[in-house]
């Protein structure tokens, strides 16, 4: 009886997490794979740290991960931490720019960089990540061994990724 309610119990815990839709496929650069997605506005620790989940309609996430062969020292699969990741979010056909930086952050599938976001309501918007290097994040203190017997390669210089999405909303916390 109990391997049955422990067994049960396993299986429902994986419906609980909350659906993540993504956006556009990910994408391959400087030695990192980069995926778009959001799922709804989560609540933070620290409070006070990016939007209320009240004042938002979404979570916005930066998944980035090193690919095989990362120049800068990264293995296969790890995060990569201290880039400064910018968004602009604009709903097709408004004038309204929304535009921030991604704090980096950590959640039960990983660490990853995201912010709360709140959009203009459903339709399809239009999405921009600038991906910059530690060494342009004014508050990383994250150095790179540079002599020939331990150096990785210099940092990347800042790219753009550019995304289309339609926003249908995300359903209700738990109703996944």
């Amino acid at each position: 009886m109990k391997k049955t309610v422990v067994v049960a119990l396993l299986a429902l815990a994986g419906l609980a997490q909350a659906a993540e839709y993504p956006i556009g496929k990910p994408a391959i650069k400087a030695g990192m794979e980069i995926g778009a997605v959001y799922l709804q506005p989560i609540k933070m620790e620290p409070e006070g740290m990016m939007n209320p989940v009240e004042k938002s309609d979404v979570h916005l996430e930066a998944d980035i991960h090193a690919v095989k062969g990362n120049p800068n020292g990264f293995a296969e699969g790890e995060w990569v931490p201290y880039l400064l990741i910018k968004y602009e979010i604009q709903k097709v056909g408004s004038k309204n720019v929304i535009k921030g930086d991604f704090m980096p952050m950590v959640a039960s599938d990983g660490p990853h960089y995201g912010d709360n976001v709140k959009l203009e309501g459903p339709g399809k918007y239009k999405l921009k990540y600038t991906v910059l290097a530690p060494s342009e994040n004014p508050g990383a203190h994250f150095g790179r061994h540079v002599d020939k017997e331990t150096g990785v390669a210099a940092w990347f210089k800042p790219f753009e990724l550019n995304y289309e999405f339609t926003y249908a909303g995300t359903g209700k916390k738990g109703g996944y």
